[in-house]
């Protein structure tokens, strides 16, 4: 049996689209472009009709762009 840290057991934050609409100054349209080319991070389908955001890829994100400047 393997030992794993409280971190490996936590859930990670999962938003909506428009919960990141809200804290990232895209249109729609604009963020699912990013997202599809690889400039922003991927949604997860997490059910039929319906996609998440990684909050923790999205404040990366933002933090790559802090660097980049």
């Amino acid at each position: 049996m393997t030992e794993t840290t409280n971190q490996d057991n936590q859930l990670r934050q999962m938003v909506s689209i428009k919960e990141v609409l809200e804290k990232v100054p895209f249109s729609k349209a604009t963020l699912l472009r990013k997202a599809a080319d690889g400039s922003f991070p991927k949604a997860k389908k997490i059910a039929d009709g319906r996609i998440a955001w990684f909050l923790d890829e999205v404040i990366e994100w933002q933090k790559q762009l802090d660097n980049a400047a």
